[in-house]
């Protein structure tokens, strides 16, 4: 690969993780809503702890939803929840998406029963699945592949930003899958930059011995 390639891959990692930069990690938790359920139980998801979150969800939840959320990993999840993309995303974040799946179902939930939705709810549970992911990543202890799991968190963060955007912050609804596959070339991209990074850093430096020619 040539290093004209190399460098615009490394910048496109960089574009990337400085949008995501703007985007979810600035989010804060709503405000409580002392008069919404839902508020209360999305406040409770991305503040409290799992089995504090699993109690504030509204009764009926299970009913309208058609499951019943558990603990797991320390975390409230939708069970059968998962990472959605169109490239595979490290292990590490598959309990980090099923409770972003469950935050956003409560969201859904409020639709289906006429409720306000606030916009805040999403950005706050968009925040915490980008913080899991980036702490998923922690446990690897090799620099490069962790480097490559920081990088797969960053971009899947941007593209759940970008989604979350497009559908003003409402309840969530199916997208084309023209716009997740363009962020799942970013995804692939991101990890080759990553891997370029490590091998550049790690290559070896030859030194001529005297009388030959550099």
């Amino acid at each position: 690969m040539s290093r004209n390639i190399s460098r615009a891959l490394i910048c496109i990692a960089a574009a990337t993780v400085a949008v995501t930069a703007t985007t979810g990690a600035a989010s804060r938790p709503p405000t409580t809503d002392t008069t919404s359920p839902v508020a209360l139980a999305v406040h409770a998801l991305v503040t409290e702890s799992a089995e504090v979150a699993t109690l504030t969800i509204p009764d009926d939840f299970s009913t309208v939803m058609g499951y019943r959320p558990r603990v797991q990993d320390a975390m409230a999840e939708n069970p059968t929840g998962g990472c959605s993309s169109p490239v595979p995303l490290p292990s590490e974040f598959d309990s980090a998406c099923k409770a972003h799946d469950l935050g956003y179902d409560l969201i859904r939930y409020a639709a289906a029963t006429g409720k306000a939705v606030d916009p805040g709810w999403r950005r706050s549970i968009d925040a915490q699945l980008e913080s899991r992911m980036h702490a998923a990543c922690v446990d690897r202890t090799s620099d490069g592949p962790r480097r490559m799991c920081d990088a797969a968190a960053s971009v899947a963060a941007t593209a759940v930003d970008i989604n979350s955007w497009r559908q003003s912050f409402g309840a969530p609804v199916a997208e084309p899958a023209l716009p997740i596959a363009s962020v799942g070339v970013l995804v692939a991209l991101m990890a080759l930059s990553s891997t370029l990074i490590v091998r550049y850093r790690r290559r070896p430096v030859t030194v001529p011995e005297s009388g030959e020619r550099a």
